[in-house]
């Protein structure tokens, strides 16, 4: 996986181009410092994924990427997150929002899902969505329990049994059952299944309380 890295942070550039090549996770291409100012460079690079530090700022400052021509798919990272950061984010063409203070064993995941084609949205943001929904109807039953909520999260990033378990400090078999007890609830017939729903039910929450595309300029 070819991957190109935008922080106006040398520093940040050197330790995610260093951990990246050290964990074998991903080809470094190309390092910017500024989006706008290196468009040429990423396009010659081939870059299939570009890793954009915010630098303390919010995705206001980040510009449709569509409109720049950038094919590669964009990952974020962000000191602040929240679920209208990544409604936001989805309508700019992102896919995947990533905290600055999260391990980086975490990001070589979200990369992992985002080049499967699966979008990456930090767990506790799905959580604080739910409650703020509780009681509402989404076609999601209600009689989900907190945990099924999470292990669903889990299961619909690309974590494995034996990664939730650990994940979540509980048995492989705990898992297991929580993953049988969310498919018998939700009607879901395998993994792939659960999946689509999951990112469909993320998808409802974003349009109720999206905001209004606005065009952004500065980054």
């Amino acid at each position: 996986m070819k991957v190109g890295i935008v922080s106006p942070r040398a520093l940040i550039r050197r330790a995610l181009s260093t951990f990246l090549t050290s964990t074998g996770a991903a080809l470094v291409v190309m390092e910017g410092g500024n989006l706008r100012e290196c468009l040429d460079e990423i396009k010659r690079s081939q870059a299939e994924m570009l890793i954009v530090d915010l630098c303390g700022q919010g995705l206001e400052s980040l510009p449709d990427l569509r409109s720049l021509g950038i094919a590669a798919k964009v990952v974020v990272l962000m000191d602040d997150l929240d679920r209208s950061s990544y409604a936001r984010a989805f309508q700019l063409g992102i896919w995947g929002c990533l905290s600055t203070k999260q391990n980086p064993l975490v990001l070589q995941k979200a990369l992992n899902c985002v080049a499967q084609g699966e979008r990456w949205m930090p767990q506790q943001l799905v959580m604080k969505g739910l409650a703020e929904r509780r009681g509402r109807r989404l076609g999601v039953p209600e009689e989900l329990t907190p945990r099924e909520w999470e292990v669903w999260g889990l299961v619909a990033n690309g974590f494995r049994n034996k990664e939730i378990s650990a994940r979540l400090n509980i048995s492989e078999e705990t898992a297991k059952s929580h993953i049988k007890s969310i498919y018998r609830k939700l009607k879901i017939k395998g993994r792939r299944d659960a999946i689509f729903r999951y990112f469909d039910f993320i998808r409802s929450l974003d349009m109720e309380g999206a905001p209004g595309k606005d065009s952004a300029e500065g980054f």
